[in-house]
């Protein structure tokens, strides 16, 4: 997933497991591979086969590994006083650092991950997540289509998923209207005019930039990330051409946010940074999502195999697809995202929908704009066709070009 936040929880006793160390998480699971880990589907948790204790006597501590912003007191505090227990979170940013947290970590130390949607494949490849039962989640039944039977997390089994969708975004265009059409945005080969020399910045991730770029030389692929070694190759070079137009990286969106502020960069192709801007009150930033599709990025929340607390877990996932959490979630300080809950409205003012694109889309009669949104992009996914290694080796070159 994108660097959604810098914003960091106060350090608990799980903020030791883990080190800075570059990630050594092997290469994504060929479909045929991820399908074979589906056997022990028939074994799926749910409620019904363990002991529930009643919510007043529930003790202990619940162990998350997740995504700055889960940890924020509106988002879990109601869940630790329905059920009288502690929340602890180990803060991840990235993909890769996940993986790393959770294989330095001694066995059983999470009870709960979010995940990016595409790294719960190599999660189900470890048995280290466990296939959950849809009917044991109500609110499932008002999520968007695309997340109550969403690619990344299937099982094999209709009946079963590996994870419950939290939140997700777009990677659009984001742009400074000062100096920046909608015409303009509306393009990934746009971003090639010779006005965008040193004007954009660019999230420091290969994972995003490359599959956006992928879309750019090969419009509306569902899978941009599936792509041949030759096709590969284009988006090399379409790179190369967009080299000199890149004025700095960033790690994070708060470098993101100071380069458009500044106008060091008038447009950075990492969408949603006009919710940030507009919050902050500032009226002359939008985003798009360009004409040949972007990708979109998806979180999940799953149970651990090893966790000795899977009861509490459940309650916690189950906590987390609920409209009014999803409304405090994809709406906290540290970053703004959208629900797959659309009940989230009923807890929304103008404002927020607004924002936030609940709104009818003016194009789309019957339709929701973040509805539309979700049809013109991608759910993102790891490379399938090559290892990350050599996509990872792409975008440093890209970088130091």
């Amino acid at each position: 997933m994108a660097m959604k936040s810098d914003h960091e929880s106060d350090a608990t006793p799980l903020e030791s497991a883990g080190s800075g160390e570059k990630s050594t998480a092997g290469s994504g699971l060929s479909r045929r591979k991820f399908l074979a880990t589906t056997a022990a589907v028939a074994a799926a948790v749910s409620w019904s086969n363990l002991t529930i204790v009643n919510k007043a006597k529930a003790a202990g501590t619940l162990r998350v590994l997740a995504w700055p912003g889960y940890d924020e007191k509106p988002v879990v505090g109601q869940f630790e006083e329905e059920n009288g227990v502690k929340v602890e979170f180990k803060n991840y940013i990235g993909g890769e650092q996940m993986m790393q947290f959770y294989a330095q970590s001694p066995k059983g130390t999470f009870d709960a991950i979010i995940s990016d949607a595409e790294y719960v494949q190599k999660f189900v490849a470890q048995n280290a997540v466990v296939p959950l039962k849809k009917a044991d989640f109500k609110h499932l039944a008002d999520f968007h289509p695309a997340y109550q039977d969403f690619a990344p997390l299937r099982t094999g089994d209709a009946a079963t998923t590996w994870g419950i969708g939290t939140r997700f975004s777009f990677y659009g265009i984001s742009y400074n209207t000062k100096f920046v059409s909608d015409e303009e945005a509306s393009s990934w080969s746009n971003l090639l005019m010779p006005k965008f020399k040193n004007k954009v910045v660019m999230f420091d991730w290969y994972l995003p930039n490359m599959s956006n770029a992928s879309l750019a030389v090969f419009p509306n692929n569902q899978a941009p990330y599936d792509i041949t070694a030759d096709q590969l190759g284009k988006v090399k070079e379409w790179l190369t051409k967009l080299r000199p137009q890149i004025v700095s990286f960033a790690p994070q969106n708060q470098g993101l946010v100071t380069a458009l502020l500044s106008e060091d960069a008038i447009v950075t192709p990492y969408g949603d940074m006009d919710i940030e801007m507009t919050v902050a009150g500032y009226d002359n930033f939008k985003s798009s999502v360009p004409k040949e599709g972007s990708i979109r990025w998806s979180e999940a929340a799953c149970l651990c195999a090893d966790s000795s607390n899977q009861e509490l877990a459940l309650k916690w996932i189950e906590y987390m697809s609920r409209p009014d959490i999803q409304a405090k979630l994809v709406y906290t300080k540290g970053f703004k995202a959208r629900a797959p809950n659309m009940k989230v409205v009923d807890y929304w003012d103008d404002d927020q929908k607004k924002i936030m694109k609940y709104i009818p889309d003016p194009k789309a009669p019957g339709k929701l704009l973040v509805e539309s949104y979700i049809e013109l992009t991608a759910p993102r996914g790891l490379p399938v066709k090559q290892p990350e290694a050599d996509w990872q080796a792409i975008f440093n070159a890209f970088k130091s070009a």
